[in-house]
């Protein structure tokens, strides 16, 4: 199957950039996540001088894995154009290039229409994560904007749309089985502590999120390339 050989090549070729850029944002991110108010207390009493730590754990743990996500698939999308068509970027030029309010936005957008998707019927919801599925490329790569992309993602998708189904939705739950193998793996060796937390949680995403990504983006090049050849 050309998209597993595409994925496979990938890894092959960036195994050390996932590995190392993966543990740079996971291993702080998992500290971040596995982080739990002090027990004894009760959400009714966090007041007072209280209040505005709770206000910025809360903040904490919300935003940073969005802005970590989002600079771990911008990485991986950086790698992928370098194996691609030879365009190099180095990890700080992305960092400091990369359309994080766009990438977020568009995220948060994805959600809602995706749970509409799935609110009127199974079927309307599938169909709408196919379609979406490649925003993440078209913004990395293309620089557009959140309503364009949504746009380019299904003019991209709708051609080859039981394709793209049968890729990502499969993915999707090997990605949730990795995740899950991940952190029983690690609950299991440290037990539901703090460490066990953010072992786990590193685990986690250093299982599922480089494989989402670089499957999206293989299964980008490949329509990519399609499109191309039926122009000519």
């Amino acid at each position: 199957m050309p998209i597993v050989r595409r994925v496979a090549n990938g890894y092959r070729h960036d195994w050390k950039l996932l590995l190392l850029v993966g543990l740079m944002v996971f291993v702080p991110l998992g500290l971040i996540t596995a982080f739990h108010p002090p027990e004894g207390f009760d959400s009714d009493e966090w007041t007072g001088n209280w209040l505005p730590v709770l206000i910025a754990i809360v903040f904490t743990q919300t935003a940073l894995p969005l802005l970590g996500a989002v600079f771990y698939s911008g990485v991986v999308a950086a790698g992928e154009q370098e194996r691609e068509w030879g365009t190099r970027h180095g990890i700080g030029h992305i960092a400091r290039t990369l359309p994080y309010g766009t990438l977020i936005l568009a995220d948060i957008a994805l959600i809602f229409v995706i749970g509409f998707g799935f609110l009127l019927l199974i079927v309307p919801g599938i169909i709408f994560l196919a379609w979406y599925s490649l925003i993440a490329p078209v913004i990395e790569i293309e620089r557009l904007g959140v309503r364009a992309a949504f746009r380019r993602s299904r003019e991209l998708v709708r051609p080859h749309l039981g394709r793209v189904i049968c890729i990502v939705v499969p993915l999707l739950i090997l990605q949730s089985m990795l995740e899950s193998a991940g952190e029983s793996a690690a609950i299991g060796l440290l037990g539901e502590t703090f460490l066990g937390n953010w072992l786990a949680a590193v685990i986690a995403n250093l299982l599922g999120a480089p494989l989402y990504a670089m499957t999206v983006l293989a299964l980008y090049f490949e329509i990519l390339a399609r499109e191309r050849t039926e122009r000519l």
